[in-house]
């Protein structure tokens, strides 16, 4: 196996990649940076992780009914969890930062109550689900339960577009991720009517 491939294959190194333009929100948690672009950062990187997450699904699909990149489509199905632990991880920065922003309980408990906020902490919630169940072991407890679980996926994914949007001054940027998500569901239900290719005799 060449060096490049190596790399490839690594953990590590797939977490390094997602995990690099977030470091300055880590830096941030111990020194004073805009709030503002934290926040933006943080749920931004999350949002971008998450579609890649959801995007292989369709992917895998197609890999089926084309009979080909079926090595490609290996890999990704063996790093779907992994993406979305990334997204899960900037989404946790992103409370991490609201939290020590506000340091105040009660204004935090009055935020909860608006629409903007609680769809947030709902969407945060699911996702926290998801990233816990994501291993095999809880595959294997949970059975048939898992997969309809981290179906859970996509209203959490709403849930986010929807905090985002009630918050955003520039909503030009929420509608264009909103654009891509219903893309990719759609160019997924449209992959799953191809017919499959058949094996050669």
């Amino acid at each position: 196996m060449t060096t490049a491939l190596r790399l490839l294959n690594s953990l590590p190194v797939l977490y390094l990649i997602m995990l690099w333009p977030g470091r300055f929100a880590v830096q941030g948690l111990f020194e004073e940076w805009y709030y503002p672009q934290m926040m933006y950062d943080t749920g931004v990187w999350s949002v971008r992780l998450l579609m890649v997450t959801i995007a292989v699904s369709p992917t895998l699909v197609l890999i089926n009914r084309l009979g080909r990149g079926r090595a490609f489509g290996k890999w990704l199905l063996q790093r779907r969890r992994h993406f979305g632990l990334g997204s899960f991880i900037y989404a946790a920065l992103h409370l991490v930062h609201y939290v020590l922003e506000t340091a105040d309980l009660t204004e935090m408990a009055i935020e909860f109550t608006l629409l903007e906020y609680l769809t947030g902490w709902l969407a945060f919630v699911i996702f926290a689900a998801l990233a816990l169940t994501s291993n095999n072991w809880a595959a294997r407890l949970l059975g048939p339960n898992w997969k309809r679980l981290h179906y859970w996926v996509y209203p959490a994914a709403a849930l986010t577009f929807w905090h985002w949007y009630l918050l955003d001054f520039l909503t030009e940027r929420v509608l264009f991720w909103i654009a891509i998500f219903i893309g990719i569901k759609a160019i997924h239900t449209l992959i799953k009517r191809l017919p499959r290719k058949r094996a050669a005799a």
